[in-house]
């Protein structure tokens, strides 16, 4: 079965919203950028489907841990090893709720293991300005308890982009998404961690109910 450019759509299609961006170069995040494709139905994503590709006798799936590459022209570039951890963790299981159980997540490529990279590059971002608990140990746990979607307390997110290609265990491109992230908020401007966390629940969901179609009853 070949996968369709409303399938791509579904599975790794992740704009925040159907604002108009601009399309990023390559960051250097995939080793190879294939010809990609304007997607009409979001501006600014660009997409590819190799020839031929088909999901039919995948079972599982590994997800590489989500990088994180900042723009050279962002106004900060720090954050925390902890707090950078705990957002890119919390993604990461974003990503499988909608795989789990059905298509177990695993630590291994093999046979019947699809392998999923993501990362969000070109990201800009301002430091915030914090009040004294900001600055304390304590400050940290307790934002990172509440809600670890909003861990990186320290710095506003202004934009970027979200790419992932979807390999077969050889590490043949199946699928790839370049696609530039803006708010959902109407009140703001700024991206969270929080809606790219939603954004990839969604995709994970949408990978398995492909999967599912692909490999039948």
């Amino acid at each position: 079965m070949r996968l369709s450019t409303a399938w791509i759509i579904g599975l790794l299609a992740v704009s925040l919203s159907a604002a108009h961006a601009a399309t990023p170069p390559p960051s250097g995040f995939l080793d190879t950028y294939p010809p990609l494709q304007p997607d009409a139905k979001r501006p600014g994503a660009q997409i590819y489907i190799a020839p031929g590709t088909s999901l039919k006798g995948y079972s599982k799936v590994v997800i590489d841990p989500i990088l994180v590459f900042y723009s050279p022209d962002s106004a900060y570039k720090g954050i925390d090893p902890n707090e950078l951890s705990a957002v890119t963790e919390h993604l990461r299981k974003s990503l499988t709720t909608g795989l789990q159980p059905r298509y177990p997540v695993v630590d291994a490529t093999g046979p019947g293991v699809l392998r999923l990279r993501v990362a969000i590059t070109h990201l800009m971002a301002e430091k915030k300005k914090r009040g004294i608990l900001g600055y304390t140990p304590i400050g940290f746990v307790i934002g990172a308890a509440k809600d670890a979607a909003t861990a990186g307390p320290n710095i506003n997110l202004t934009s970027g982009t979200l790419e992932a290609e979807l390999l077969d265990p050889s590490g043949k491109q199946l699928a790839v998404v370049v696609d530039p992230l803006t708010s959902t908020d109407p009140k703001s401007d700024a991206i969270t961690w929080k809606q790219i966390a939603t954004v990839l629940d969604a995709a994970g969901k949408r990978l398995g109910a492909r999967m599912d179609a692909d490999n039948g009853p």
